[in-house]
């Protein structure tokens, strides 16, 4: 972790750019809002099951595209 500021904040960049807008929106809420499935769910207008999936795909895509390490093949599923 001894990359410079600037460095740090343009990974985070590129990966948020990596999301769709609706997988940024329930991120943002999420980790950023401290709200729960349920209330990004009612906030948003979508069922809870959705939010869910989402927020597990916008994390799982976030952290992927953070992780600049090469990827062996079989890591790509």
């Amino acid at each position: 972790m001894n990359e410079p500021f600037a460095s740090q904040v343009a990974r985070v960049e590129r990966a948020s750019a990596a999301l769709t807008p609706l997988e940024r929106d329930i991120l943002v809420l999420s980790a950023g809002h401290g709200l729960g499935c349920a209330e990004i769910a009612a906030r948003l207008g979508i069922g809870e099951a959705r939010a869910e999936r989402l927020l597990a795909r916008a994390l799982r895509k976030f952290d992927r595209a953070m992780d600049e390490s090469p990827r062996r093949w079989w890591r790509f599923w």
